[in-house]
């Protein structure tokens, strides 16, 4: 029997608790149902018991069992999705609170992409603390796909990205930076050394530190090397997200270049860190933005920024 969206609402209201919104994050995140009671401090048996209430005031199995632990149906991952919100934003709401009770008289939480946080927040965020010294700042350091709901859901006050497809309703995208790709080197590089500008194809011969694939140089990275038709030389370094200094070292030791955007690079340019090759921008990105709503410390950090 169909049960309407308002009843289901009523229900979750009443019965519902914020244990059961750790559950179904936790399952959702780690794949087993002892892990993710053990994670919250419930028994096994209680974490099922638990989970059986939901999918009863819902009428619908919320996840499936396979062979090694569970995973969500549909129905499941909407609602891991609301949870895991939900808690974010309850999260932000606890610091906000401990803050203020420390004697901070505003909270500013930001959400920035790695572009952002090296480049647009080193460059104009400690200038607006000095001149607020008893606001709360939180950064919060991800991809323009997982902040964004954070965004929307009022978890962060403000979100510095690359224009998102679509804007969540509530949010307006306020373009700050324009930026591209540059290809560059810790100094004392050889190609830094010789007269002329070097050519794409003596460039493309050095070796080189891959951009991680999620990020939106990698498809630059990609298409210049093809069209050198080289297959680069990389260093052979792995990491999900290595340090910048442990970047700039290995650079240093290895004579090695990156490419990375304008916008991330160059602070570290103006501080001797990387020299920037004097070779054509391999390729342009959308610009740096603001995701914001109309009003709050967002905004008001969105017109400091603007100056």
């Amino acid at each position: 029997m169909d049960v309407a969206p308002a009843t289901l609402l009523a229900r979750l209201l009443a019965k519902g608790r914020l244990r059961h919104l750790q559950l179904l994050a936790g399952i959702a995140e780690l794949g087993s149902i002892q892990q993710a009671a053990g994670h919250i401090g419930m028994s096994q048996p209680a974490a099922t018991h638990a989970l059986a209430d939901i999918e009863e005031l819902l009428g619908v199995r919320l996840f499936e069992r396979h062979a090694r632990g569970m995973r969500p149906t549909h129905s499941g991952q909407l609602m891991a999705e609301c949870a895991q919100g939900m808690l974010t934003t309850l999260r932000a709401s606890t610091d906000s609170v401990a803050a203020l009770r420390r004697g901070a008289t505003g909270y500013l939480r930001v959400g920035a992409i790695p572009a952002a946080s090296g480049g647009l927040l080193a460059e104009r965020l400690p200038a607006y603390m000095t001149a607020r010294p008893e606001l709360q700042v939180e950064i919060v350091e991800g991809s323009r796909e997982q902040l964004l709901p954070q965004a929307a859901n009022g978890s962060l006050d403000m979100l510095l990205c690359r224009q998102p497809d679509a804007v969540p309703t509530g949010l307006q995208f306020v373009p700050l930076q324009q930026d591209e790709a540059v290809i560059v080197a810790a100094p004392g590089h050889p190609l830094l050394k010789v007269g002329d500008a070097p050519t794409p194809a003596e460039v493309a011969r050095q070796l080189w530190i891959e951009p991680r694939p999620e990020l939106a140089i990698h498809a630059v990275f990609k298409a210049f090397f093809e069209h050198a038709g080289v297959v680069p030389r990389l260093c052979r370094l792995a990491s999900a997200a290595p340090p910048m200094p442990l970047l700039i070292a290995v650079m240093q030791a290895q004579q090695a270049l990156a490419m990375a955007p304008l916008t991330l690079a160059n602070w570290y340019i103006q501080r001797g860190h990387f020299q920037r090759l004097s070779i054509a921008s391999p390729g342009s990105f959308q610009p740096i933005g603001a995701v914001v709503r109309d009003r709050g410390p967002g905004r008001d950090f969105l017109e400091w920024l603007s100056r």
